[in-house]
């Protein structure tokens, strides 16, 4: 894989990254701090405790159409998982 694409984004009032999960290549939305592990849909995908992601194909439409940029913008998210 190439250089990896990180993009902030609001889900579910949680701060997460938008990417794609190293070992498959999949888009998620990564933790960015171990208490957000209680997020529902989260998964653990490594050996750390802040490896968690909640992988994009396991969300709703309407799940997905309230991901946001950091500011409340609306955001295209199948746009956005071209360009990671």
């Amino acid at each position: 894989m190439g250089k990896e694409v990180r993009k902030e984004v609001i889900y579910n009032g949680q701060p997460l990254t938008l990417t794609r999960f190293w070992v498959t290549g999949e888009p998620c939305l990564w933790i960015k701090s171990p208490e957000q592990r209680s997020i529902q849909k989260i998964e653990f995908v490594g050996g750390y405790p802040s490896e968690y992601c909640i992988f994009l194909k396991n969300l709703t439409a309407e799940e997905l159409s309230s991901i946001t940029l950091p500011d409340g913008s609306p955001i295209n998210i199948e746009k956005e998982v071209e360009q990671l």
